[in-house]
């Protein structure tokens, strides 16, 4: 896992079940006190994926860049739930 530069994303259908493998994945990312959000995410290459950001960066539905922290790609936590 690795910080990126991200881009808000629209949350697929199946947002639950990439959020549950990213916490499996990623399991500090349950941490309570670091006020961050498993947010759907692109990176600047266009790799959909799933990230940390801050409540205000993830909810504000726009298409500016943002560091996402432990980035994992979509395809990965396909992967993970097979």
């Amino acid at each position: 896992m690795e910080n990126k530069i991200v881009i808000n994303r629209t949350t697929p259908k199946s947002h639950n079940k990439y959020v549950a493998e990213y916490l499996k994945q990623n399991p500090t990312a349950k941490k309570a006190g670091d006020g961050l959000d498993v947010s759907a995410v692109t990176t600047k290459n266009g790799i959909p994926g799933y990230a940390q950001l801050p409540p205000d960066k993830n909810r504000s539905r726009d298409r500016n860049p943002h560091r996402g922290i432990n980035f994992i790609s979509s395809e990965d936590l396909r992967k993970g739930m097979k």
